[in-house]
């Protein structure tokens, strides 16, 4: 698993490209980390949420996008030290 990750800007969150963004990346990751399919994107959802994500499922990151970035580069540092969804929660729910 990819747990090198390029740090996310809130940039990333506006801009228009052909591109895959850093984020895109992190949250294929964490899809695969669910399990794929509905469980998967109901894993990556509620880890960007424990991450510090604050909108809904519906909510565009671009409508906060330095709250996005930053949720994101809280993921991505915490991928560096562990691929386990239980511990990659634990991590997160150790800062609320």
């Amino acid at each position: 698993m990819n747990t090198t990750f390029t740090k996310v800007t809130p940039e990333d969150f506006t801009k228009i490209t052909i591109e895959k963004l850093p984020h895109q990346d992190i949250e294929n990751t964490l899809i695969v980390m669910g399990g794929g399919g509905v469980g998967g994107m109901k894993f990556k959802n509620e880890t960007i949420k424990r991450a510090g994500w604050k909108g809904d499922r519906l909510t565009s990151f671009a409508k906060d996008p330095e709250k996005a970035a930053k949720a994101f580069n809280n993921i991505r540092k915490a991928l560096k030290k562990t691929d386990d969804p239980e511990l990659l929660w634990q991590m997160f729910d150790k800062k609320r």
